[in-house]
């Protein structure tokens, strides 16, 4: 059930970051993390130099939820600190693995020291669903490893039966590729997927793959569409009799 509207599915598929996870905080912890570990490996003008073109103020320790950190897939943003390494004296191989190693780094950090939150009434609507004989998978543009282990601190990984991440796909969201590595895996068919996340990405992605129905949490302002539905949580899903 989307806003008492009722529709027939087997696979219920998930974006994470603003959709199931409050990812402004997380964010803001892991763009500081990743200056800090531009600074270590490469020095502090190119740390300086990557932080504007991420989105990020060293200074405020402000961030744009809008640009690349929070809303590019990693391996676009990780080429961002790439450039900027480049940009202070590395040739491009060696500023490509000092920006890998500096990412590597603020990960593992931020995986030690952060506590990520799910919004309020996430966790015992996936259960519901699940309970209620639903396929449950993940589609995110941010690393499966990572994914992964965040489903685990977070204690929802037994939810979903699939998860799919940056390594399972050429091209990110808003490509189909992602979202349809995840309906093959769940042996599911696109016709009986709905895919839930926050952005319009999310949306053209979903389009892109010809799942009928995508469905974006929050306030996002996104192309108005037939198979668009809006929900202010994904506490709002429900199942029907």
């Amino acid at each position: 059930m989307v806003n008492g509207e009722k529709f027939v599915s087997e696979f219920l598929l998930f974006d994470v970051d603003g959709t199931l996870v409050d990812d402004e905080d997380r964010y803001r912890a892991l763009a500081t993390l990743r200056f800090d570990a531009v600074a270590k490996r490469a020095g502090q003008r190119a740390a300086e130099t990557w932080a504007p073109l991420g989105g990020y103020d060293f200074a405020s320790k402000g961030l744009d939820m809008a640009g690349p950190i929070a809303k590019a897939a990693r391996k676009e943003d990780m080429a961002i600190a790439a450039v900027a390494i480049y940009k202070n004296g590395k040739d491009w191989h060696d500023a490509r693995a000092l920006a890998e190693a500096a990412y590597a780094d603020a990960d593992a950090i931020q995986m030690r020291d952060y506590t990520p939150k799910l919004y309020p009434g996430v966790e015992k609507s996936l259960r519901i669903l699940k309970n209620a004989g639903f396929t449950l998978g993940i589609a995110t543009n941010g690393s499966k490893k990572i994914t992964c282990e965040l489903l685990s601190i977070l204690k929802i990984q037994d939810q979903f039966s699939v998860v799919v991440g940056s390594e399972d796909a050429s091209n990110p969201k808003p490509a189909p590729d992602l979202l349809l590595a995840a309906c093959r895996k769940a042996n599911a068919s696109t016709t009986h997927t709905i895919y839930v996340g926050d952005q319009s990405v999310d949306a053209e992605a979903a389009h892109n793959a010809e799942i009928p129905i995508c469905v974006i949490v929050g306030k996002a302002q996104v192309r108005v569409s037939p198979s668009v539905r809006r929900v202010a949580s994904v506490a709002d899903l429900g199942t029907h009799p």
